[in-house]
């Protein structure tokens, strides 16, 4: 019998139906149909309405600064409100800052995201907003905004390419210490859980934690092409050649 929660360590159900299937065959479609296919307008650009977004998330990440400095006046008061013991002061506490942390989290991704298109030159038609838009929100979110836009444009040059691409490199088979694909055999993935629903929330949480930053740090699962060392805090950087 198997335990209630033994689904979090099988293969999740979109990939065991995607192994049902005959093989994949890629769609015979170019850039160009797809670049044909989005409506005219949403190529326009508003500076306005970009400004509008980013104020609102900025303004959303001081309203969230200024509710977390009330928490724990507010939890004294909902607990003496409530004629609750001293424990749920500690409780509306925590309750309070899971909210804060949740929601500011959210704000911050918003104006990081904001960023990203401003790396893109896609949230306004005149340049210098872009970039001093860009700086801004970057900055307040830990990421320097130029060095990032040099090798974020690098990736989308050759993304996907193992040899061109500058994130997102794949563990080979030499990597994971496996045999050669010729000789594989069911037992050589016995260890191997990557499509497991447990194995993707760890992948999840790593990497929103920690993986972008160790990537500005020292190239964390960026191209392999690049010595040791290489940041995108340092202008000597073999990134930026």
């Amino acid at each position: 019998m198997s335990s209630p929660l033994s689904w979090l360590v099988r293969d999740a159900p979109e990939y065991e139906e995607r192994k049902k299937r005959a093989g994949f065959v890629p769609p015979n479609i170019s850039i160009k149909d797809v670049h044909a296919a989005v409506p005219r307008h949403l190529f326009e650009k508003s500076t306005t309405k970009s400004l509008f977004y980013a104020g609102r998330h900025v303004a959303l990440s001081v309203l969230f600064y200024t509710f977390a400095t009330r928490i724990d006046s507010l939890a004294r008061t909902l607990s003496a409100a409530l004629g609750c013991g001293a424990w749920s002061k500690y409780a509306f506490s925590w309750a309070f800052w899971a909210l804060h942390w949740f929601w500011q989290s959210v704000a911050f991704a918003g104006m990081w995201t904001l960023g990203h298109e401003c790396g893109h030159d896609a949230l306004s038609q005149y340049a210098w907003v872009n970039v001093v838009l860009g700086m801004c929100l970057h900055t307040w979110v830990l990421t320097p905004y130029f060095a990032w836009r040099i090798t974020h444009r690098s990736h989308h040059k050759g993304a996907n390419n193992l040899a061109r691409d500058e994130t997102y490199h794949p563990f080979t088979r030499r990597d994971l210490k496996l045999p050669d694909a010729t000789m594989a055999t069911a037992m050589d993935y016995k260890e191997l859980v990557e499509e497991t629903p447990l194995f993707t929330l760890f992948k999840m949480v790593i990497r929103q934690f920690l993986g972008f930053q160790l990537y500005l740090i020292h190239n964390r699962k960026g191209n392999p092409k690049y010595p040791p060392g290489t940041s995108h805090y340092k202008p000597s950087s073999k990134l930026f050649k």
